[in-house]
């Protein structure tokens, strides 16, 4: 029997939930690209992505010392 601990995925939630939210935001850019789509709520939308992508490498890298 394993102990599922272990496992990166598991070690670190936060990098998980960030990355969920990060393809989640991913998914809504992706949903909205073959048609028209307000400037504003797409900036809104890019710049959401931006900051998640940013928390996810922070994360990932203030994890990679441990």
């Amino acid at each position: 029997m394993t102990d599922d601990t272990s496992r990166p995925e598991r070690k670190n939630v936060l990098l998980r939930m960030l990355i969920n939210e990060m393809l989640d935001q991913v998914r809504e850019l992706q949903r909205h690209a073959a048609g028209p789509w307000d400037p504003n709520e797409r900036a809104r939308a890019e710049d959401t992505l931006e900051r998640v992508m940013m928390q996810v490498r922070s994360e990932a890298v203030r994890r990679g010392g441990d």
